[in-house]
Parts: structure tokens; C-alpha cells; sequence
């Protein structure tokens, strides 16, 4: 408010004294606080005081000298002594008025402008000291109308314009904090017909345009505001933020080393320029640089929270959720209203699934920086997470042995408690084969959970009641599929599941009767070097009394994460106790190789079109007949409007000989699958 405060200062030192002498001895006093040394010229005014105490310009200087340079209450004891002295004094009570401002004692200070308009309405710097009052409290658009009535009475004032500029600059952050980011647009441009090239109104415009995803507008302003500035590093780092939005990693970081070698003209600004860096690098997925980086920075800035809050950050990108939300706890220890700090903290906790504790911290956020959108889109993601969903799949599929089905399920799923999510669901069959028009239908409904039992172990378990309907056949069952996830590091996780249930591939397979028990162990491993190993063993048993070994490897590349593009080979090898060619597919040995390619956008956030596509191909070879080609496609298309409900078409093909239809391994096989699924998320309406 010190710049604010200066807007009096020319008021005070053209006061006329009742003697010219005693005005002339005061000039050097003047000549201070009009350079803003005001600790030097209270101590001038003091010093003059004790020969002349009663001097009126003088006890006027010395309480704004003494209330600027941060005694405010005894700048306030001054000017009641004058007001006692001259009561109603309008210029006394102008410094008066402004010595809340110095307190920020914003509220005071309207009152006192108002009670003074009153009386002296067409006065400017009342009329200023009261726009800038309601400023201060966040009413920006009554300061403009009142700043833009300063303006009236004195239009060659240059300081009501910059005060009308600071109050269309807020009124536009706050236009963009309550998402209304159309209406600030016009707000920002007003500031260039006062200011053309303004660099406050080009960085607000750059970051708005960022919120507005006009992420090529915003580069050409950052690129002006360099020129404007001569390379000031927070530019150089807003470049780096907007080459990361545009998906350009190394660019990012090479504007981060520009910041750097900014900050030898700006050696203040280095930390945050370093800082910047090991962001760029934690893009850049280098996180052992990263962390090297940040021991370093703590030797020369010891127990600096900054760097604590950065590298808190960074280990949640690097999986490493736990010590992420211990580090932003101790930083928050030290500055409890940090942004980062909490939302950070809500995020890691968020990652574990601790999302009682992660809401918390986003409520914490929402107190200390109200309406704040980052925070209340967080709490949009924990309710997608939580709320009451309704899940449906709708498919048909053939194949070329005259084996079709109609498929239906619909899965409704709610929390019991966070950690604990309950669903209910049906799913019906009917499998038909066309060679002698039989059909077959299995019914089954079920209740089943997914508890998070610790930040590393889910366990997901349903229990279903299944009946089988046939010409010969009515029978039921109770099936169960008990599963334990289990993250043991960052890159290592493995997967424990037992699985009870029927043969219902074909009609010919529900007439038999056929129930089977998976016990299938799943491990995978995903290197930070981005490749990938995902296997499968596992071990069946059948009703009939036969018995079954299936390996599944693949080694696969992630090309790049969003959207997801991935490559690899895939290889099965399955063996059978028996064979049982009539009843179902079971060779001695069956061997499968293929390449498959993968591209998809479904788990990407803000996307509303969405996409998978999938290719494979390769040989196969059944017990030692010669290799045959095969090939595996998937294509499916979605739509998303809204973040709560979904719906996708998808249809896949293969040739791959290993399905249970295939009772004839000798012929060439085809399976043809098209589907609907829809997912809609019951989500509450927040109110903030």
C-alpha cells in the first residue's frame, strides 16, 4: 500500500505554513518522503518538532513518515492530536483516513472516505483513497465506478489511472477464479487503451488465455512480454509451464535453462528458476536427476520450503505416494496456507486412496483460497471416485463354427464407507447354435465388493448365483471370483485370484454343465525406462475332471502416456491334461507369438471423444501341427459430454484358435464381437 500511500504526499507538502521561513526549512524533510525514504524523514520531522511542536505541516509529515515506515499506530496518535486541535480538519482527516489504509484496516478506511465524501464529494484524492479502499476489499467493480469518477474531476492525474488499472486487474482475476473467464476478457483489454503494452495486463491476458485453452494466443504474449522485459525469468518459466501444456517436454525444459541463465541479471530469481528446472526434468519422467538437483539446492538453501514443497511434489509423480504426503505435511508445518502444500498433500493421499484425509486438505485449500478451481475440481474427482454408478454392457458375437450369443449386464455399484464400495449386478446369455437351431441361457445375479484394505492391497471379491437353462439342463450354481491386488514397489505390482465359474461360451458348453477354478497369479512390471513385462500363469481345473496350464508374457514399450501408445510381443503357451476335441478347445500344447500395437485416449482427462484401437498378428501353432498366421483387431469409439456419464461402441475380430468354441482345430477360426457399453455416475452438486 506504500505505492498507494505516496498519492498524498504532494498534498501535504504544498500545506502553507504561517511562516514561509519555517515552510523553507522543512523542504529537505519533503524531498525524503517524496522519495519514499520515510524512516529517514520521520526522523527529520521529529528532530524539528522539538523546536517547533506545534507546527501543523510538520506533525502532518512526521505521522506519515512514522506510519509509512510501519509505526502506524503512532502515526494515528498524531493525527488525533491535530483532529483534536483542529477539528474537522478535511486535510488532517485525509491522512487519517489513509493511515487504516496503511493498516490495512480496509473496512475503517471506506467508512472514513465515505463520511468524508459527504461532505468534499467532487474531492479527487478522496474520491481515490475511497476507490482504492474498495479495492483493497475485493470490490473492484464499485472501486472503478469511483476511480473512473477521479478521473472525471482530474483527468491528467496519472495515479488514478494506475489505480484504475490495479482495480480492472482484480476484477479480472476474480472474474477467472469464479470461471467467468469471457466476462474478463474485456476487463484486461480496457487496460491497454491507458497502457498499451502493459506487462501486468499481458501477463494476466497470457494466463487467461492458458485457462481458456488458447494456448497458441498465450505463447505469442509470452513471447512479446520477453522482448518487453529483456528475458525476465518468470516468463522464461511461463513458457516452460505452456510448452508442457502444448505436450512439449523438451522444449519445456530448454525454456527452464534460459531461465537460468536469466538470473544473472536477476541472481534474486535463481531458486525459482532451479525450481522450474527440476519440474521440467520431473516431465521429462528424469526423476533421479531431479532429486540430485534438489540435494544440491538444499546445501546452499538449507531447510528451504520451497525446495521441500518441490520435491514433496515430484515424489508423487514418482509413485512414491507416502513419503510425497510426509514430506508436504512437514512443509505445511511450517506454512500451513501454502497452495501447493495442501492440494499436493490432497493429491498424494488421493493416489493411496486415504481419500477421507485427501478431501481434508482440499477443504483446507478451499479456506484458505475460496472458490479456488483447481480445489473444486479436486473434489469433483473424489466424488467421480465414490458416488453411485451404473455401469452396462450390451454385446453380440458370432463365430465361423455357427456359435452366436446375445449379451447383456448391468452392474450398479455405491460406497458403504470410502474404503468400501458395494455393486450389484445381473448378467444374462443366450447362446445359440445355428447347425441344429439349440440355444442355451445362463442367468446370474450377484453381490460382490472392493475394499481397500491398505494403500498397497485391494481386494475385490463377487459372489454370484448362476442358472443354467437348456433343452436337457436347469441347474445353478454359486460362483465366486476373490481377488488380491498388491502394489510391492512403484514399478512392481502382483495380482492373486481364485475364480469358480460355468462354461457358457456356446450352447453345446451350458448343456454339459461345466464349472472350472482359475487360480491365476498376474505380475507386472513397468521400468522407468518405459518398458514394460505383463504375465499371466494359470492353473484350471474342470468339472470333467481335465485340467489346464496357460502362460501369457508380454513385453511391451510405452511410446507415450497421453494418449496412450504402446508396443510389443505377446507370447501364450497352454497345455491340457486331457483332450477332449468334441467338448471344447484342449490341445496337448498350444503356442501363440504376436506383435500387437495399442493406441488409446479413454482414461485421459477433459476428453470427450474417445478412442481405442488395437491391432495384432502373428503365428500359432496346436500341439505339432504347422504354424498358422493370425490376427487380432479392436476399434472402439465413445462419446464423453460430461465427466459423469460415458458410452462406448466397440467391435473386435480374431483368429486366434485358442477359444473354447473351437471344437475342430483343423479349420481356419473366426470370432466376430460388437458391443455397447454405457457407465453413468450419479454425482452430487456441490455447493461452495
Amino acid at each position: 500500500m506504500k505505492r498507494i500511500a505516496l498519492l498524498l504526499i504532494y498534498i501535504v507538502s504544498s500545506l502553507t505554513s504561517r511562516h514561509s521561513y519555517a515552510q523553507e526549512e522543512l523542504k529537505t524533510g519533503f524531498a525524503m518522503l517524496e522519495k519514499g525514504d520515510f524512516a529517514n524523514g520521520a526522523a527529520f520531522f521529529k528532530q524539528y518538532l522539538k523546536k517547533d511542536s506545534t507546527n501543523k505541516t510538520a506533525l502532518l509529515c512526521y505521522g506519515r513518515g512514522i506510519g509509512l515506515s510501519g509505526d502506524v499506530p503512532e502515526a494515528q496518535r498524531t493525527f488525533a492530536k491535530l483532529l483534536a486541535r483542529y477539528p474537522g480538519d478535511f486535510e488532517v482527516s485525509m491522512n487519517d483516513a489513509e493511515s487504516y489504509m496503511w493498516s490495512k484496516d480496509y473496512k475503517s478506511a471506506k467508512a472514513y472516505y465515505e463520511k468524508l465524501l459527504v461532505t468534499h464529494p467532487m474531492d479527487f484524492a478522496a474520491n481515490l483513497g475511497y476507490a482504492n479502499a474498495l479495492a483493497s476489499l475485493f470490490e473492484y467493480e464499485n472501486a472503478l465506478k469511483v476511480v473512473n469518477k477521479a478521473i472525471e474531476i482530474n483527468p491528467t492525474t496519472e495515479s488514478a489511472k494506475v489505480s484504475r488499472k490495479y482495480a480492472r486487474l482484480g476484477l479480472a482475476d476474480q472474474y477467472s477464479k469464479n470461471q467467468l473467464y469471457l466476462k474478463a476478457v474485456p476487463v484486461l483489454e480496457e487496460i491497454f487503451v491507458d497502457f498499451p503494452d502493459d506487462i501486468d495486463a499481458l501477463g494476466a491476458k497470457a494466463q487467461l488465455n492458458i485457462m481458456l485453452e488458447k494456448y497458441d494466443v498465450s505463447e505469442k504474449i509470452y513471447k512479446k512480454l520477453l522482448e518487453l522485459t529483456h528475458g525476465k525469468t518468470e516468463v522464461y518459466l511461463s513458457l516452460s509451464y505452456l510448452s508442457f501444456l502444448q505436450k512439449n517436454k523438451a522444449l519445456a525444459f530448454d525454456y527452464t535453462t534460459k531461465a537460468i541463465e536469466s538470473t544473472k541479471t536477476q541472481p534474486e530469481k535463481y531458486l525459482q528458476a532451479r525450481l522450474g528446472r527440476a519440474t521440467a526434468l520431473g516431465w521429462n519422467g528424469k526423476f533421479k536427476q531431479v532429486f540430485y538437483e534438489l540435494d544440491s539446492l538444499d546445501k546452499v538453501y538449507p531447510d528451504n520450503t520451497d525446495i521441500l514443497l518441490k520435491r514433496a511434489g515430484l515424489k508423487t509423480w514418482d509413485k512414491e505416494y507416502a513419503l510425497s504426503a510426509a514430506l508436504f505435511k512437514k512443509a505445511l508445518a511450517k506454512v500451513p496456507s501454502s497452495f501447493d502444500g495442501n492440494l499436493g498433500c490432497a493429491d498424494a493421499l488421493f493416489a493411496q486412496e486415504l481419500d477421507y484425509e485427501s478431501e481434508s486438505y482440499v477443504q483446507k485449500t478451499l479456506g484458505y483460497y475460496p472458490n479456488q478451481k483447481d480445489a473444486k475440481d479436486f473434489l469433483t474427482k473424489i466424488d467421480l471416485r465414490h458416488s453411485p454408478s451404473v455401469t452396462t454392457h450390451d454385446f453380440q458375437s458370432t463365430d465361423n463354427g455357427g456359435n452366436s450369443s446375445q449379451n447383456y449386464n448391468v452392474v450398479v455399484a455405491f460406497d458403504v464407507v470410502r474404503p468400501f464400495r458395494v455393486n450389484v449386478n445381473y448378467k444374462s446369455r443366450i447362446a445359440s447354435f445355428s447347425v441344429d437351431n439349440s440355444s442355451a441361457k445362463t442367468e446370474a445375479i450377484g453381490l460382490g465388493f472392493r475394499w481397500r484394505v491398505k494403500p498397497r492391497w485391494l481386494m475385490t471379491t463377487n459372489v454370484n448365483n448362476v442358472t443354467l437353462k437348456g433343452q436337457t439342463i436347469d441347474k445353478s450354481h454359486i460362483l465366486v471370483d476373490f481377488i488380491n491386488e498388491f502394489a510391492l514397489t512403484k514399478i512392481q505390482s502382483l495380482e492373486l485370484r481364485y475364480q469358480k465359474d460355468v462354461q457358457n461360451f456356446t450352447a453345446g458348453l451350458i448343456e454339459k454343465n461345466l464349472t472350472y477354478e482359475n487360480f491365476v497369479a498376474t505380475y507386472n512390471l513397468n521400468t522407468p525406462f518405459k518398458v514394460g513385462v505383463y504375465s499371466q500363469l494359470y492353473y484350471t481345473l474342470n468339472s470333467d475332471g481335465n485340467s489346464r496350464n496357460l502362460l501369457f508374457a508380454s513385453v511391451y514399450y510405452d511410446v507415450k502416456a497421453a494418449p496412450v501408445i504402446k508396443g510389443g510381443l505377446n507370447f501364450n503357451y497352454m497345455t491340457f491334461q486331457q483332450q477332449k476335441p468334441s467338448d471344447y478347445f484342449s490341445p496337448d500344447q498350444f503356442r501363440g507369438y504376436e506383435l500387437f500395437g495399442l493406441i488409446e485416449n479413454l482414461q485421459v482427462p477433459k476428453q470427450k471423444l474417445l478412442y481405442q484401437f488395437m491391432a495384432a498378428g502373428g503365428y500359432q501353432q496346436i500341439g505339432t501341427k504347422p504354424f498358422q498366421s493370425t490376427y487380432r483387431v479392436q476399434a472402439t469409439l465413445g462419446y464423453r459430454p460430461v465427466q459423469n456419464f460415458e458410452a462406448t461402441a466397440y467391435g473386435m475380430q480374431s483368429t486366434s484358435n485358442d477359444s473354447p468354441s473351437n471344437t475342430d482345430a483343423a479349420k481356419g477360426y473366426s470370432y466376430l464381437e460388437i458391443g455397447l457399453k454405457a457407465k453413468w455416475i450419479l454425482l452430487r452438486k456441490r455447493k461452495f
